[in-house]
């Protein structure tokens, strides 16, 4: 449940990150003071446990607000960038791009050395509503609105196009699930282009809905993965499977430990 303390503090992290949103007020807020917003907002609305890492250190939460900048400028490098979208809040200057509605989400990454390789972002549906991108998900679900609280949005998933990060792909999606069983949420939506239906099939998500047209992303999808749908899983074949077995026997999380050792630059 989200504490009226929990929504405060939510709402004043979305001040101190829209600063060059016209007609807003500026933040007088440290950095020390704004990493204390987030870390308290975080807690309050995903539990402490959703902000420890995964067995693999570099797999976890952005729990400050350079991970979060981290983060943002790797979707800026993919989505401003490559897929020349026009996002509100893109940072021309630091080139990085954060929404409003990451005050509220958790945000997971993969990262070396302070480079963030990988990430995705998880919001409750009943948080999404506020945002555009992740309402029309909701909108285009075959989800009767009753079923958005118990729902979540996985979103912003942005892999670099180098080995070393699409090696991390699977344990961070495995981590990414783990922490989405942890929450009690019944279902895990997503939006994502008809060309990319196929890879997500295979973790066991499922079409859901209608498609419908992005003004910057083009035409997506919405799919759709029952959390404790295991014969879904075992169907598939997903790596997520494991996960499952590991919550359902009481135990920590099962992914694979990634070693930093591991991570050669194939740059």
């Amino acid at each position: 449940m989200r504490s009226e303390y929990a929504i405060d503090v939510a709402e004043e992290q979305v001040r101190c990150h829209s600063l060059h949103e016209p007609g807003t007020e500026t933040c007088t807020s440290r950095p020390a003071d704004a990493d204390t917003v987030r870390l308290i907002t975080l807690s309050q609305l995903w539990g402490p446990w959703a902000l420890e890492p995964g067995r693999s250190a570099i797999i976890g939460a952005a729990i400050t607000s350079e991970d979060l900048r981290a983060i943002g400028r790797l979707h800026h490098a993919l989505f401003a960038e490559r897929d020349g979208r026009n996002q509100v809040r893109t940072d021309c200057v630091d080139r990085f791009l954060i929404d409003p509605i990451d005050a509220v989400s958790l945000n997971l990454r993969a990262a070396s050395q302070q480079r963030c390789l990988a990430a995705a972002r998880l919001t409750f549906g009943a948080d999404a509503v506020s945002d555009p991108r992740l309402a029309a998900t909701l909108h285009h679900s075959a989800l009767p609105q009753a079923a958005y609280p118990d729902c979540l949005i996985l979103s912003h998933m942005a892999v670099r196009p180098e080995a070393r990060a699409r090696a991390l792909v699977p344990a961070l999606a495995r981590h990414v699930y783990r922490v989405g069983l942890e929450t009690g949420a019944a279902m895990t939506l997503l939006a994502t282009r008809p060309a990319h239906v196929e890879w997500f099939e295979r973790f066991g998500f499922a079409p859901s809905g209608l498609s419908w047209t992005d003004p910057g992303a083009g035409e997506l999808r919405c799919l759709v993965l029952g959390m404790l749908d295991r014969a879904r899983l075992k169907a598939v074949g997903s790596p997520l499977l494991v996960e499952l077995d590991a919550f359902e026997a009481g135990s920590p999380g099962a992914a694979a430990h990634v070693s930093i050792l591991d991570l050669t630059d194939d740059l």
